[in-house]
């Protein structure tokens, strides 16, 4: 099962990667492990920055064409 954490270190790599990709040849510069690992980093920090981080409610469809509920 997965924690809250778990959760939003999984947003993070998505973010981290979109971010990436936004410079070219960038994305390809980290490993999947160095993403995460990354991503672990900024959680730790946000965590203990004490960030209160709430996950909404789903969007609606997939991918890069997502309806935002209204």
């Amino acid at each position: 099962m997965w924690t809250r954490a778990d959760e939003l270190r999984l947003s993070v790599v998505m973010g981290l990667r979109a971010g990436l990709r936004l410079v070219r040849g960038m994305r390809r510069t980290l490993t999947e492990e160095q993403q995460h690992t990354v991503a672990q980093a900024i959680v730790a920090h946000l965590e203990s920055a004490n960030w209160k981080i709430e996950k909404g409610p789903p969007a609606e469809g997939h991918g890069q064409h997502i309806i935002p509920p209204r």
